[in-house]
């Protein structure tokens, strides 16, 4: 399907749409950005634009160019092209605009609203070949002499904002070298977009009060997560930068030294998304510094379970998957469970009159990560494998005639669902239990209910599609997600009207009543 770009006026006012064929060659005004990344020796990367480009194919240009689509913004698409065509983020800031208009080869005309941002990296780059053919850092004073004796070899638009008024390139330069001014709270709220579609949907809906902490919270996991999942560190590593960020979490670490090392050692198979967010450690940490000292107590022993219990189940880690059920329990709470207790201890806080629910809040708790991480290991099931992992229990799948040797090169198609059903059963019973959380909150807490409530029931469907097809799940419809919330928000402070619903998302996955040992708290 052809891409869509979003047609401006004057003043940079949507006035429509259209393809981008069409826009090009009749010459319609349309939104564009610019971007000029610098790194700390105040170089300007540039790229050579691929030759399979429509147009200006194997032309010098600026460090990435693009336009957003309908519905994305301008700097969201910046941040998508600079990922799509030079395997990097970072942090942008948007210095100037200008329209031009220009021919260029094959019969088109550009004519743009460009949007001129600036930013700063010091990685290193992964080019997509069929976006740019070659890159160069270069010094600002040789691209300028360049340019003079080979005006030709240079995209029109990159010449026309380096001599447009607006430019001021040394400037940006020197801002580029001192470091942009990233406002940490916003930095947070960006980049939870990128790192998680689901949390960014739903921890929003919490209450402004809890709102910087349960998202606080996530990216801090999430950097565990990170370390536990990067290929390219051995065990022995992944210790080593598991203790060091605990460190740097409680104060005893520099955390940007910390984020400078570690983001070294990530490999292109670690998301770009969880890339930036290492290197930006030391703004998620100014954030938790902010929270009231209860929000940050509660914070730090869930990452510290979290990931000295990852920690612990890397050093068998692999392929043949977990020995028992009893130990995907442990793995499932050491990862996840815990993050209920964090949400307990973080609601009652809020609402103290919660506190005769205590002790029974803190019981259901565990099952709405346990729920949620049963939930994503079955999805993941595939990939994880394909990574040299596998975190199903080994005794489960014998129960079921099934070795996970066999699962990916010739699998029992019937025994392996039995199997996963089992499981599924397990997480549907789990996320039983997190329903019956939820429900103890009382109605008027109308935000912290959607938050429970969108998870529990975008879980479901989850499983619902692992049902479905146990060996490749797809992922969750956008009509799913609308339909989650949109009867949520309809019935969210009816506990009747919530169990109906509960009950049509839930329908016809199986239920394994949980073992009464699961009862007894697992320390990790």
């Amino acid at each position: 399907m052809e891409e869509s770009l979003i047609l401006v006026d004057q003043n940079d006012q949507q006035i429509g749409t259209g393809h981008k064929m069409a826009i090009h060659r009749e010459g319609l005004m349309h939104r564009a950005f610019s971007l000029f990344i610098f790194d700390r020796h105040g170089r300007l990367l540039l790229q050579q634009r691929a030759q399979s480009k429509y147009h200006s194919a194997g032309l010098w240009t600026n460090s990435c160019c693009g336009h957003p689509r309908p519905g994305e913004t301008t700097a969201q698409a910046a941040h998508r092209r600079l990922g799509e065509e030079m395997g990097f983020d970072c942090v942008l800031e948007e210095v100037t605009t200008l329209i031009y208009k220009a021919e260029v080869p094959g019969d088109l005309i550009e004519h743009e609203f460009d949007h001129i941002y600036i930013g700063r990296f010091d990685g290193e780059l992964q080019l997509n070949p069929e976006e740019a053919a070659q890159a160069r850092w270069i010094e600002t004073a040789e691209l300028l002499r360049w340019i003079d004796a080979e005006p030709q070899a240079f995209t029109v638009w990159f010449k026309t904002i380096l001599l447009a008024p607006a430019c001021a390139l040394e400037h940006w330069k020197s801002r580029a070298q001192a470091g942009l001014q990233i406002d940490p709270v916003v930095y947070q709220d960006q980049i939870l977009t990128q790192v998680s579609r689901t949390f960014a949907l739903t921890i929003p809906q919490l209450p402004a009060e809890l709102y910087p902490a349960v998202a606080n919270a996530y990216l801090l996991c999430r950097i565990a997560d990170t370390i536990e999942d990067e290929p390219g560190l051995s065990v022995r590593q992944k210790h080593h930068y598991e203790e060091a960020f605990l460190n740097a979490l409680a104060g005893g670490a520099e955390a940007r030294r910390f984020s400078e090392d570690l983001s070294e050692q990530l490999t292109a198979q670690t998301p770009l998304a969880e890339r930036d967010l290492v290197r930006h450690l030391p703004e998620v940490l100014s954030v938790f510094h902010s929270l009231k000292a209860s929000h940050r107590a509660a914070i730090f022993d869930c990452v510290k379970v979290m990931t000295e219990g990852m920690s612990e189940f890397q050093e068998n880690a692999g392929v043949q998957g977990l020995a028992t059920h009893q130990q995907l329990d442990r793995y499932c709470y050491c990862v996840a469970g815990v993050v209920g207790t964090l949400l307990t201890d973080l609601f009652i806080d809020y609402d103290p009159t919660l506190s005769p629910h205590k002790a029974k809040l803190h019981h259901l708790a565990l099952s709405f990560g346990m729920g949620l991480q049963l939930a994503n290991i079955l999805k993941d099931q595939a990939d994880d494998r394909k990574r040299g992992i596998s975190w199903l229990p080994q005794d489960l799948l014998a129960r079921h005639g099934v070795e996970l040797s066999q699962v990916q090169s010739a699998p029992n198609e019937l025994h392996y669902a039995q199997a996963v059903d089992e499981l599924i059963g397990t997480a549907h019973s789990h996320l039983q239990r997190a329903l019956d959380y939820a429900l103890l909150i009382p109605g008027r807490h109308a935000g912290i209910r959607r938050f429970m409530l969108w998870n529990i029931g975008l879980a479901l469907l989850t499983l619902r599609n692992v049902h479905k097809n146990p060996t490749r799940p797809v992922k969750v419809s956008h009509a799913g997600v609308a339909w989650i919330i949109g009867s949520t928000r309809l019935l969210q402070r009816s506990n009747g009207g919530v169990r109906v619903l509960y009950k049509l998302a839930a329908r016809g996955l199986p239920l394994t009543p949980l073992e009464a040992e699961w009862h007894v708290p697992l320390d990790c």
